[in-house]
């Protein structure tokens, strides 16, 4: 009996000290699951907000590229032409306005061929010969090519067609070969110490660059370059402006462009001052995308617009204005086509009534501008830039026509300006030579007497 009880108590207690542990495991087991759960419902949490996180940035993202589409989508709608007209559309156009407004451009191109059709329609001032047009062959077939092209305007009582060249010297030769290779003019008096010796050195260097463009018949040289020669030699690009300019002395550079421009006048060419507003201080290459000055204008009027104003005034001298933005007068627009650059600074300023062009609207910082070359090139007009230069035709002509045409229609150009440019060309002899006897050398511009070479 005793056994019976002793055996029962010891299961009893065998019992009950199973029994607490099995009980206490399921409390710690639920509270276990309890953090388990607790833990998973942080770590869902964490990850709803990731992924929520996530959303929005990718909806910011949809947006902002929605917005930045649309953007693009509004920037295109209200850039120029609404509507391209092809080159057969551009040349069946009313003949008036096509010779009006084709007699502000200055065209680039692949073949005479191509562009015999622009002449014959009138829709073009003037053509861009280039090393395109010159590679590997002679100069007399050159000059024979230009010559029909002249007799084609002679024929139709027009003026003489302008053959502009880009013929620098040194690394901007674009005729040689078949004309004569020369150094720059910056290396021509580089190692000259008086004015004198200077300037007969660029006076026989221009003598002898005018007799090679004249074998060809290029009325209009763009060069010299006036750009100032500051600080040392950087990266560019394509502009490479520190090895072409003349010299960091505005005063060196104004007498060098000076002579140089009175010798070429002589053999009834004009010369090009470029690249305005100056690209001595400009970083970037316009060629792709706009450049700007930064400067006060006290400073750039004593320094890099000092040539400019010194030289552009004088008979028988064009301006090329570049695409550059002047802070202090036109933050938002590049000079080539800013109504305040031309308006506030090169026509008051400098008391200049001269001949402007275009630096090449075909470049980035046109085609790639909020106005596009469409606009631009209106803008330019209205500003009353003279002449724009186009030198890839087949890319750029038909959308720039289009856009003239277009804002003429809808009476958006400025006829003051077209006037004001018509009055400009007359002062040149280039424009019209009818009368004049065909070897005779003769000053660029009317009203000036002919000086010995």
């Amino acid at each position: 009996m005793i056994m019976i009880i002793a055996r029962t108590v010891v299961l009893a207690f065998v019992s009950v000290t199973l029994l607490a542990p099995l009980g206490g495991s399921s409390d710690a087991h639920a509270a276990y699951k309890r953090k388990s759960h607790a833990g998973q419902s942080s770590r869902d949490r964490y990850r709803a907000a990731r992924i929520e996180r996530r959303n929005r940035l990718l909806a910011v993202r949809a947006k902002s590229a929605a917005a930045a589409k649309a953007e693009a989508a509004a920037l295109k709608a209200t850039q120029r032409p609404a509507k391209l007209l092809t080159r057969a559309q551009i040349l069946a156009s009313d003949p008036e306005r096509l010779a009006r407004l084709g007699s502000r451009l200055v065209v680039g191109f692949s073949s005479f061929s191509e562009v015999r059709s622009l002449v014959e329609k009138k829709a073009i001032a003037g053509i861009f010969i280039t090393d395109n047009n010159v590679a590997g062959r002679k100069a007399e077939d050159i000059a024979r090519h230009i010559q029909d092209l002249q007799n084609i305007r002679r024929a139709q009582g027009m003026p003489r067609l302008i053959v502009a060249a880009d013929q620098e010297g040194g690394y901007v030769s674009r005729l040689s070969p078949p004309l004569k290779w020369q150094p720059t003019l910056g290396m021509v008096i580089a190692k000259l110490k008086t004015d004198s010796e200077r300037e007969k050195a660029v006076r026989d260097y221009a003598e002898l660059q005018a007799r090679e463009l004249d074998r060809l018949g290029i009325t209009m040289n763009f060069g010299p370059v006036v750009d100032l020669q500051l600080g040392t030699p950087r990266n560019d690009g394509e502009t490479r402006i520190y090895w072409r300019a003349i010299s960091s002395n505005p005063y060196v550079v104004a007498k060098v462009a000076g002579w140089y421009c009175d010798t070429l006048t002589k053999f009834n060419i004009i010369c090009t001052l470029k690249h305005f507003p100056g690209l001595g201080r400009v970083a970037r290459d316009t060629h792709v995308a706009s450049g700007e000055l930064k400067q006060k204008l006290s400073q750039l009027e004593l320094s890099d617009w000092l040539p400019f104003r010194r030289v552009m005034t004088e008979p028988g001298v064009a301006t090329m204005v570049g695409h550059v933005r002047i802070d202090a007068v036109d933050p938002a627009t590049p000079a080539s086509f800013s109504e305040a650059v031309v308006n506030q600074v090169i026509r008051p300023r400098f008391e200049n009534d001269g001949l402007l062009i275009t630096d090449d609207f075909s470049m980035g910082a046109v085609t790639g501008s909020k106005e596009g070359v469409g606009g631009a090139a209106v803008k330019a007009f209205n500003a009353g830039i003279d002449l724009i230069l186009l030198c890839a035709l087949d890319a750029h002509y038909d959308i720039v026509m289009s856009s003239l045409i277009e804002a003429d229609i809808k009476g958006e150009t400025a006829l003051t300006r077209e006037q004001e440019t018509t009055e400009r060309l007359k002062h040149y002899v280039f424009v019209d030579d009818r009368e004049l006897p065909p070897s005779a050398p003769l000053r660029a511009e009317q009203g000036v007497p002919p000086v010995s070479p």
